[in-house]
């Protein structure tokens, strides 16, 4: 096809321009490390860059919801270790008593297992930035309540809680609850840990406290039959509490590995639709320059010739 003299500027000039266009963007990946910095530049990559960033941001907040729940079961945790040594030792004094035993020595045991009395229901109200761990849904407010009799010792333990607990997200799909209700006599959610449907852990200390005061042949054979057997089963659903914690915290960490893998990979993804080939890029920049080169140097002599025509005629 032939051009003429008065096309050929016009078409100089859209060349040049568009060698300038793609100059200038190949300088900015070079220089941003990013192949493109508008979405109208590649609309394809951009949708699913976006959709790949919404899931990292989705991930990373479970595994926020994951380090929230790790640290509030530590707490519940230390709880319930502190609950085990009581329990342990409240089971060794019961176990003490028997028909040898001196009035005095009785006395020491019954002084030491209300200071376990006043100590359980300290680890039961404890309280942290998360709240009364013990109070289920109602963390504002003291799990027990107490009464006192005239000697100032505690006589009665009350829940306050809920036995209802909240769960929080840590997958599409799945929730954890970490919390933990310090009393529950239901059939339904899980079992307390100081009070089930098979008795109270604060009811069966003070029983043995009470019966170690009267000291009678008949209150040390109670004792031994039934108190000890009562703080059995109080031991036994520490323990089951404690192996809960275990499964729950081993739940956690398969959910942060599995999300974390997930975000890494994401991170990728993003990285291979979004971040430019440098050596790619400046074969890429050297050719377009070059090129560039070539239409300012050709289109130069073409008009200086056309311009000698022009004179010439």
């Amino acid at each position: 096809m032939r051009v003429t003299s008065n096309s050929f500027p016009t078409a100089l000039q859209y060349q040049l321009e568009s060698l300038a266009t793609k100059q200038a963007r190949l300088q900015s990946q070079a220089a941003t490390g990013q192949r493109f910095s508008a979405p109208s530049e590649d609309p394809r990559a951009t949708r699913k860059v976006l959709e790949l960033q919404q899931e990292t941001r989705r991930l990373s907040q479970y595994n926020e919801n994951i380090d929230l729940s790790s640290e509030k079961l530590n707490s519940v945790y230390g709880a319930i270790q502190a609950v085990k040594k009581v329990s342990d030792r409240a089971g060794e004094l019961a176990t003490m008593v028997d028909d040898m035993k001196s009035r005095d020595q009785l006395a020491a045991y019954r002084q030491e297992i209300n200071q376990l009395i006043e100590q359980s229901v300290q680890i039961a109200n404890t309280n942290n930035q998360f709240g009364y761990i013990f109070s289920g849904t109602k963390s504002n407010a003291e799990a027990y309540g107490i009464t006192r009799n005239e000697n100032g010792e505690i006589s009665e333990v009350e829940y306050q809680g809920s036995t209802d607990t909240l769960g929080i997200e840590i997958a599409k799909g799945s929730q954890i609850s970490v919390e933990m209700a310090g009393s529950n006599t239901t059939e339904s959610g899980t079992q307390g840990l100081f009070e089930t449907r098979e008795g109270s852990f604060f009811s069966n200390l003070i029983e043995l406290r009470d019966r170690l005061d009267s000291g009678t042949r008949e209150d040390v054979a109670y004792i031994r039959e039934t108190v000890t057997t009562n703080l059995m089963k109080d031991e036994s659903n520490v323990i089951y509490h404690i192996s809960r914690v275990g499964a729950l915290e081993a739940r956690l960490e398969t959910a942060k590995t599995l999300g974390t893998r997930r975000i890494t990979a994401a991170n990728e993804f993003v990285s291979k639709e979004v971040d430019a080939d440098l050596a790619k890029t400046l074969v890429k920049l050297n050719e377009i320059q070059t090129a560039y080169l070539a239409a300012l140097k050709s289109g130069s002599t073409i008009m200086n010739q056309s311009l000698l025509e022009v004179i010439g005629s």
